[in-house]
């Protein structure tokens, strides 16, 4: 057994060296072919320098064994001429635009076509020219040629076609102005994809006449419609025509002053918010929104101006003195006012309903605290009870603003029980009201260009009659420095906002106010049911005298040297009742110093 084992291994490598033997001789022979095939490759490109290899084409058209200028003439007559004529049809699946290549001067590029084909098989590696040559040989060997652009007729030709493709896109926007609200709504726009376009031109891949379809892109704004809408919605119906009417009376709001009510906000959109965009489409880099919201404070202040407007306050009975000197009753008036908060409701639910609105807001009665009843009980008993008279120098505008300020006063009614204020009863006080710009005291220094200055001598001389004839002082205060038309200590400034004149009718009677002015003085005179009341004042208790310091800024009010000094200043007033003291007052006035700078 050992003896056959050792036999058959001798065969087996015997068998291998035999194998091997052959292997080598097989190598050798492929080598010497490939020389030799080589060598005969560069014996032939020899043989064919500045030509192009036999069986070569160019775009279909055959150009083999061809020199240089035998290759651009065949290719300028085969290729270039049917070229120029060959019509281009150009669609966007709607229009259609035609031209020829010769029209875009779109031309194949034979100088480089003839290079390629001069250059076929002879440059690369030994391989990939043996390559090019076996193709050449077996009639496979084919180049495509290149386009190019001369001039710029398709540039041009591209340009034309955008701008009848091509719309813009626009944002959606809404935006709040003097003149109310404006809504611009968004535009998806188009946009050729002009690379592609001529890409397309340049690429044809015959020589006949072809097709190119248009690629044309969807550009989204950053505002699209599902951003603007619910906003927009809101903005429309609150802005729409809108009328309150209380029977007679109406108000009509324009859209400015409706779209004030409104609070409009553009925010980034949170992804997923808004619908998706299509990812062939050119989309924003940040995607908006808009937010509408109606702001119920602003509508609660203008439901509230609007009732001022409409209510139709109840007016008391009053009087006129006729010439005779007797009384005549003038009769009070019911009124109708407006539910504030029922007509804010309302409001607030007829401005977010679509449509043209109507608000007919409930009214509640206003019956007037003195009625003409009460008047005519009193007419035979009414008297004057006091009066008071105060001058001032002779000033156009200081005697505009007093006459103006005291006719205010004339024939007011203060009802029992009432509380009388001097700047409710005056009103605004403006240029357009009557008021002129005169001298006051403002921050305890003259300043001669106040509107309505001089009216401190209107609360004055009221508060002196009101005061002589015994009624309750509620609220008074003195001016800055002394002013001696006034009586001492008994003044009575008034400011606004801050310093008021107020007092109450503390007795079982109406009160009638009359008022006059003159060139130089102004009077008040009080009416009422005679009441048993005296009035006493206590002497001005003087303390405190102060004179200017050397370094106060002098008053331009003051001549230089003229001066008054500062006191303090305490006066009473004892009103009695039929023997029965009713009101105890002490009148405390702090005068400061002033003066118009030292003498010259």
């Amino acid at each position: 057994m050992a003896v056959l084992t050792e036999r058959s291994a001798t065969h087996g490598r015997f068998g291998r060296r035999v194998s091997t033997r052959a292997s080598f001789v097989l190598l050798g022979v492929l080598l010497g072919a490939l020389l030799a095939l080589a060598g005969a490759v560069v014996v032939a490109q020899l043989a064919f320098d500045g030509r192009a290899l036999p069986g070569l084409r160019v775009a279909g058209t055959s150009v083999g064994t061809l020199e240089t200028a035998g290759i651009r003439e065949r290719l300028q007559t085969e290729i270039a001429r049917p070229w120029a004529a060959a019509t281009v049809r150009i669609s966007d699946g709607t229009r259609t635009w035609d031209a020829t290549n010769a029209e875009l001067g779109i031309a194949p590029d034979i100088d480089a076509a003839v290079a390629s084909a001069i250059a076929y098989g002879k440059t690369g590696s030994p391989l990939d020219r043996m390559q090019a040559w076996v193709a050449a040989f077996g009639g496979h060997a084919g180049m495509p040629f290149s386009m190019r652009a001369e001039g710029s007729s398709a540039d041009r030709f591209v340009a034309r076609i955008a701008s009848e493709l091509d719309t813009p896109v626009v944002d959606g926007e809404i935006a709040l102005g003097p003149l109310g609200a404006t809504i611009r709504e968004p535009n998806v726009g188009r946009e050729l994809d002009r690379g592609h376009f001529m890409a397309a031109l340049l690429g044809a891949q015959a020589l006949g006449d072809r097709d190119v379809e248009l690629r044309v892109r969807t550009r989204y704004p950053s505002v699209d419609a599902a951003g603007i809408a619910d906003a927009a919605a809101l903005v429309r119906t609150v802005t729409a025509p809108l009328e309150v009417s209380a029977g007679e009376y109406g108000v009509s709001e324009d859209p400015a002053g409706l779209a004030s009510f409104l609070v409009v906000e553009r925010v980034v959109a949170a992804p997923g918010e808004l619908p998706a965009i299509a990812a062939e489409a050119i989309a924003p880099q940040t995607r908006y929104r808009y937010t509408a919201k109606v702001a119920e404070d602003r509508v609660r202040a203008w439901s509230e101006a609007v009732a001022n407007e409409l209510d139709r306050p109840a007016r008391n009975a009053s009087y006129t003195v006729r010439r005779d000197g007797s009384l005549a009753v003038v009769p009070s008036i019911t009124g109708l006012r407006i539910d504030r908060d029922a007509f804010t409701a309302q409001a607030l639910r007829e401005i977010a309903t679509p449509g043209r609105r109507l608000i007919a807001p409930a009214l509640v009665t206003e019956v007037p605290v003195f009625t003409t009843e009460q008047a005519q009980r009193y007419t035979t008993g009414m008297s004057r009870l006091s009066s008071f008279e105060t001058f001032f120098p002779p000033n156009a505008a200081r005697w505009r603003n007093i006459s103006t300020g005291a006719a205010r006063f004339n024939n007011v009614v203060i009802s029992p029980g009432e509380t009388f204020s001097f700047w409710r009863v005056i009103g605004p006080v403006t240029v357009a009201t009557g008021y002129a710009y005169s001298g006051a005291i403002i921050d305890g220094v003259s300043n001669p260009n106040v509107i309505g200055g001089g009216l401190c001598q209107v609360s004055t001389t009221l508060f002196m009659a009101v005061a002589q004839a015994g009624f309750q002082i509620v609220e008074r205060g003195q001016h800055d420095y002394y002013i001696d038309r006034y009586p001492l200590g008994l003044d009575a400034a008034v400011f606004d906002p801050g310093l008021d004149l107020r007092w109450r009718n503390d007795t079982p009677y109406p009160v009638l106010i009359r008022s006059s002015s003159s060139n130089i003085a102004v009077e008040f005179e009080i009416f009422s049911i005679p009441n048993g009341r005296t009035t006493t004042f206590g002497a001005p208790v003087e303390t405190n005298v102060r004179d200017v310091r050397s370094d106060q800024p002098a008053d331009p009010a003051f001549p230089p040297g003229a001066k008054v000094l500062g006191r303090d200043i305490t006066r009473s007033r004892t009103v009695s009742e039929n023997g029965r003291v009713v009101h105890y007052d002490v009148f405390r006035s702090r005068y400061n110093p002033v003066w118009g700078g030292p003498a010259r």
